[in-house]
């Protein structure tokens, strides 16, 4: 049975706040445009897309007695006559003009595991970037056991990243971006440290983890390490929602200072710092073209933050699930990160309603700390395949593999 709201469960291992990836993303924006500057001599025509989507067209093509498209709905397939003929007649959809879209995640332990999932669109006509965080305990409709959207980068890469996002926001983004979390306080030592304001004392120890966090309320100029323990305080009131407030807020200031004539001297540490913690799909000369358009933006009105609207959580073998609003997802893209010339309807995405999911008590599911002991440890002295630089890292894999498998 589905439990719609209120469920607890015992809390995931992995501690690290979801939302640190914004900070971290939006802040290597400034670099880019930094960056641009400085490769001003290789400036470049806009980067070419597509007039219209190629999807549609080749599913078409595709058809024929006895292949036949089909959907998959929690590890089952249906296809029906009207489905058929939907993707037959279906045009290809026209996309705007001058409007560009990026897939954005954040990664730690050597890249394996999807900390956080951003959706961007970069309107170059208008001066204007939107960004949707994408919940990492989004369920999606996949087979298996453990359907939150966070295991796709690892089970397929950017490709099956982003086939799983356009089946719940009904475009696939143009360009994927990967960042490092690492790259956070080696920035904000870059540009001398951020002047906040903390809102309120902060003390908390985590072992598992190395981390510690003391600071004390007040106007203060942050270091890097000192701006991490800041946006990875676990305290503030309305918990995830209380930090992203205090995350934006920070990323405003450290922002500007990025972008303040005095950093300017400071270029080369800034490519070295995106060189060493970015990876991405977008070719150097369209960087530098976004860099050359992205350096027209304020960072206080013309960036936009948002999150996917969810209807409810639910649990299932141990894992806390996210259910999207179809209707408030389908509204908030068209509002904001929707590529296309025309609106994308509810029947053009495919999320997982709270009804249809087989989401259930978890008891039988539920992981122990023993047995994810023991997993690691197996994996540690087979020497895993895993492409893990520490112990906790195969740790984080062995409840992701146990919690799709137990």
């Amino acid at each position: 049975m589905l439990y719609a709201k209120g469920r607890k469960t015992k809390k995931e291992h992995r501690k690290k706040p979801r939302n640190l990836f914004l900070t971290i993303t939006l802040a290597l924006l400034p670099i880019l445009i930094i960056s641009g500057i400085a490769f001003s001599a290789y400036l470049s025509r806009p980067p070419a897309l597509p007039t219209q989507e190629q999807g549609r067209q080749e599913e078409a093509t595709d058809v024929t007695p006895g292949n036949s498209p089909v959907k998959e709905t929690n590890g089952t397939t249906e296809e029906t006559a009207e489905e058929k003929e939907e993707t037959l007649t279906k045009p290809p959809r026209q996309y705007k003009e001058n409007f560009y879209t990026f897939v954005l995640i954040g990664t730690d332990f050597g890249g394996y595991h999807t900390d956080t999932i951003m959706v961007a669109s970069f309107d170059t006509a208008a001066n204007k970037v939107n960004i949707v965080s994408v919940p990492r305990d989004s369920q999606v409709d996949v087979p298996g056991d453990y359907k939150k959207i966070n295991i796709a980068y690892a089970n397929g890469g950017a490709k099956e990243l982003k086939r799983q996002l356009e089946s719940i926001l009904g475009f696939e983004p143009h360009y994927f971006v990967r960042v490092d979390l690492e790259a956070f306080p080696k920035l904000v030592d870059a540009v001398g440290g951020v002047e906040f304001d903390v809102p309120q004392d902060m003390d908390m120890d985590d072992g598992t983890q190395n981390l510690h966090i003391h600071l004390k309320k007040g106007l203060q100029l942050l270091d890097g390490d000192k701006a991490l323990q800041l946006v990875r305080f676990r305290g503030y009131p309305n918990a995830d929602l209380g930090r992203m407030q205090i995350q934006q807020k920070f990323l405003k200031e450290l922002a500007k200072k990025v972008l303040s004539s005095a950093n300017i001297p400071k270029i080369g540490t800034f490519i070295e710092i995106f060189s060493q913690n970015v990876k991405t799909d977008i070719g150097l000369r369209d960087l530098q073209w976004f860099a050359q358009q992205a350096i027209k933006l304020n960072p206080e009105t013309d960036i936009t933050v948002q999150t996917l609207p969810h209807l409810a959580d639910g649990n299932y073998k141990g894992q806390n699930y996210l259910f999207l609003s179809p209707e408030g997802v389908v509204d908030m893209v068209n509002r904001t990160v929707n590529p296309y010339t025309t609106d994308i309807s509810v029947e053009d995405v495919n999320i997982v309603r709270i009804e249809d999911s087989p989401a259930g008590e978890g008891e039988k599911g539920k992981l122990t700390e023993q047995k994810v002991l023991e997993y690691s440890t197996k994996m540690f002295l087979l020497g895993s395949a895993v492409s893990v630089p520490n112990l906790h890292g195969i740790y984080v894999f062995a409840t992701a593999h146990l919690t799709s498998t137990y």
